[in-house]
């Protein structure tokens, strides 16, 4: 028996073609602590990744070079039509504000609002009144 022609076949049932990936960080990302920084930036970035959701929220400072990593992050998302989110503490997010990052990337409060920005997730949240699945008897 043959599919009817406008079904989707199991590979755009599996993927949307986007691929997210979340990097997370603590501390000072400051010359001892980026390179293990851009390490993983890099990583997902190789691995195809159209989304970067990158978690600064436990960040206390960033130096030059991670500001540095986190654009030619966003350079190479962007050459393959791709978005960057930078989840950023209070403090953090008026220093991105000073520096005009700000407008260079998509500044979040938390991960579910990054995901959001990311295009990843309707805005609405999750329905609580749902019915419950039950299992029947065969």
């Amino acid at each position: 028996m043959r599919e009817p022609a406008n079904q989707l076949g199991p590979e755009q049932l599996l993927s949307s073609g986007v691929l997210m990936a979340i990097v997370n960080a603590r501390g000072v990302l400051d010359g001892p602590n980026v390179s293990p920084f851009s390490h993983e930036v890099g990583q997902a970035l190789e691995a195809g990744a159209t989304r970067l959701l990158v978690d600064l929220s436990c960040v206390d400072d960033v130096a030059a070079a991670c500001q540095n990593t986190l654009l030619a992050a966003r350079q190479r998302l962007f050459s393959r039509d791709g978005r960057i989110a930078v989840v950023l503490s209070p403090a953090m997010r008026r220093r991105f504000g000073v520096l005009g990052l700000d407008r260079r990337f998509l500044l979040a409060r938390d991960r579910m609002h990054a995901v959001r920005l990311l295009g990843l997730a309707d805005a609405a949240p999750p329905r609580t009144d749902a019915p419950r699945p039950h299992a029947h008897a065969a």
